[in-house]
């Protein structure tokens, strides 16, 4: 069984007394999209520098495809393309001029740089404007090319810090689209603040707050948890209870006397149990609303940082 593509262990990185990360752990496979949230000066984006080998932890490691990366050997870290929340553009240089440098300072040479070259002008739609000078580009395509720049040498990892910030709607269709495309087969890493952008891109979600890491979900799970309002008349609403929290540990019930042993009762759920729940109801009395709503992915974190303050 292969292991993960790319593994923090155990980092620490400190400015001055301050702990940005504290025993970091984090690891990720081959096709998946991380999605890293998390609050602004929480460590997102010095998490992807680290990961990048653009900046270096104080304690703990990088581990790409099993081995480590190191400081003084570049080699080790050739596997990461790294799009930054700012892409560094260079704005007097033509597109197809900018990839091609940038090709030739990751070692590619003759026809493996003009095919990767033109590889990444294709797949990201930027053939028209490949003679175009960078500063004249609208952001659309200023994304465009710094995806493309992190994937000239078909990386393994693909590490992005905000890459639909600012777009418009149009924008951001497209440029889901083109990230979709460059994450198949690679371990992807996704940092964002849009919430929507991490329903529509990634298979699971982690979130950074004081320095530690806290998973929140696999992507496909969010359907399956949420809210169940019901309405139900019953005489025994304390052993109904009871025996709604023995159907799961982390069951949450609320229950509201409407008078005349009519009861509103809000569960909130990390499973589908739709169907022993109203089992539940219908056997111990009569249900007479029922209704369920999935957990959404804002709901998620105030759950999470509604369990920290606890």
């Amino acid at each position: 069984m292969s292991g993960p593509l790319l593994e923090l262990r155990n980092v620490w990185k400190r400015f001055g007394r301050y702990d940005v990360l504290k025993d970091l752990n984090l690891s990720v496979g081959k096709g998946e999209i991380v999605g890293l949230l998390g609050p602004n000066g929480s460590g997102k984006t010095t998490t992807l520098r680290i990961a990048a080998g653009y900046s270096w932890s104080d304690e703990g490691e990088v581990l790409i495809s099993g081995e480590s990366v190191y400081p003084n050997a570049p080699l080790s870290r050739s596997d990461v393309g790294y799009l930054p929340e700012k892409v560094p553009l260079y704005d007097p240089l033509r597109v197809s001029e900018y990839l091609k440098f940038l090709a030739s300072v990751r070692g590619l040479r003759g026809q493996i740089a003009k095919g990767a070259v033109q590889r990444v002008l294709q797949a990201f739609n930027l053939s028209a404007v490949e003679g175009r000078l960078i500063g004249h580009l609208s952001k659309g395509f200023r994304q465009r090319v710094g995806l493309a720049q992190a994937l000239l040498t078909q990386p393994k990892i693909l590490l992005l810090d905000e890459p639909t910030n600012g777009l418009d709607p149009g924008q951001l269709v497209e440029a889901r689209d083109m990230i979709r495309r460059a994450s198949e087969d690679r371990a992807v890493i996704f940092s964002t603040h849009i919430m929507q952008e991490v329903s529509a891109l990634c298979t699971r979600v982690v979130y950074l707050l004081d320095g530690n890491l806290r998973s929140i979900s696999l992507v496909s799970d969010w359907s399956i948890g949420g809210t169940i309002k019901a309405r139900v008349r019953c005489n025994t609403i304390d052993t109904l209870l009871t025996q709604i929290s023995q159907l799961s540990p982390d069951i949450r019930s609320e229950r509201i006397d409407q008078g005349e042993n009519i009861f509103d009762i809000v569960l909130d759920c990390s499973s589908d149990l739709r169907g022993e729940l109203s089992a539940l109801l219908v056997t111990n009395g009569d249900l007479l609303s029922f209704q369920s709503e999935t957990l959404s992915l804002e709901r998620r974190v105030l759950k999470l940082l509604d369990e920290k303050e606890k």
